[in-house]
Formats: structure tokens, C-alpha cells, sequence
């Protein structure tokens, strides 16, 4: 009977224990302080020209601006400082040299300035 009780009283320990040792282990998500979230970079493929927009679900996606299907995914290459449309995510990975820069050569990168950065930044310069 002492034995029952024993064990009894070890999965009570147990059941309170475990939870309590791995509460506030969990990754709260904080908000980004950048204001990027559901956002994007593309690249007009007309214009050229690169454009933040809301996260597309199909490419070319629409530009907000014509209404056109012209925008395609962008990554920045550091070394020229530009944005260069690269095939959608679910493509990336079967168009060879995809995420290098035609001009450089170079990797491109997601992590670029954004273009209302660079204007700012270079409104800021001119100042």
C-alpha cells in the first residue's frame, strides 16, 4: 500500500514538475522594430524600377502603382547597390546562377537597404 502511495505521489511530482520546467522556455515573437513584416522588395520588370509592396502570392504580381503584372521577387547585390528580380521562391532553386548578380557576379543578398531607405538615406546626404 506504502508502495502505491509512493508512486502515486511521484507522477503527481511529475506532472507539476515538467510543465514548470519548461514554462517560458518557448521564443515569444516580438514585433520588428523595421516595420517589414509582410512586406516585400520587387523589381517592376518593365521599368526596372524597385518597389516595396506587400508580399505577393503568385508572380509576376501586380504593381500597385499600373496595375500590371510586372513585379517579380528582388535581391540586392552589395557590390553594384541595385535590386535585381529573381525568379519566384518556388523557382529559385531550379534556375541555375539565379541568386548571383548579372552584372557582378557576386551573391545577392535579401538583406539590402530597401528603396524608401536608400531615398531617405540620400535625401539625408544631399542635406
Amino acid at each position: 500500500m506504502n508502495r502505491s502511495r509512493i508512486h502515486i505521489a511521484a507522477w503527481c511530482f511529475l506532472l507539476a514538475a515538467v510543465p514548470a520546467v519548461f514554462a517560458g522556455c518557448g521564443k515569444s515573437e516580438s514585433p520588428s522594430p523595421t516595420g517589414r513584416e509582410g512586406k516585400m522588395v520587387c523589381v517592376d520588370t518593365a521599368t526596372k524600377e524597385a518597389i516595396v509592396m506587400p508580399v505577393a502570392d503568385t508572380f509576376p504580381a501586380p504593381n500597385p502603382r499600373t496595375g500590371k503584372r510586372t513585379m517579380m521577387p528582388a535581391m540586392y547585390c552589395l557590390k553594384c547597390a541595385r535590386w535585381h528580380p529573381v525568379p519566384p521562391p518556388d523557382q529559385i532553386n531550379r534556375t541555375p546562377k539565379a541568386t548571383t548578380c548579372p552584372k557582378t557576379g557576386t551573391p545577392l543578398t535579401l538583406d539590402g537597404p530597401w528603396p524608401e531607405e536608400e531615398s531617405t538615406a540620400s535625401a539625408r546626404a544631399g542635406r
